[in-house]
């Protein structure tokens, strides 16, 4: 747990911190628990990470950052045995915050493939075939 209504998620890797250096301003990764309560009842399959204390294993599967939606907030792409997921990160009040995380289309994924940052070329091969399935 952590302090003042957040929730401890993981620490995020440094793969990520390697491309995000000047953008997070610690390694930790929390989320509000009232986000928690918003994510719950909007994607309910994926807050099981955040509530089964699996999130780290999310970091750890990330394989991509994208542009999608919103600005302030860095989203990326994580795949969790051949199921791809998308969770943003933003930077609040010092602290380093999960926005939102869910399960994109084929749509949405094809819309953030021109704006993403693949952190290796074999997850950019993988990422080519799912999308042409």
């Amino acid at each position: 747990m952590g302090s003042k209504n957040r929730i401890f998620l993981g620490i995020i890797t440094p793969q990520i911190l390697h491309h995000y250096r000047n953008i997070f301003n610690e390694n930790k990764l929390l989320v509000s628990k009232k986000k928690a309560e918003k994510i719950k009842q909007e994607h309910q399959l994926q807050a099981k990470y955040i509530y089964e204390h699996k999130f780290q294993k999310l970091l750890d599967c990330t394989i991509s950052s994208c542009i999608y939606k919103e600005n302030g907030i860095t989203n990326f792409i994580a795949n969790m045995d051949g199921i791809y997921l998308m969770y943003g990160i933003s930077v609040n009040n010092y602290h380093n915050e999960l926005s939102t995380v869910f399960k994109p289309s084929i749509r949405q994924l094809v819309k953030c493939k021109e704006s993403m940052i693949f952190f290796s070329e074999r997850f950019e091969i993988e990422f080519e075939e799912y999308i042409k399935n």
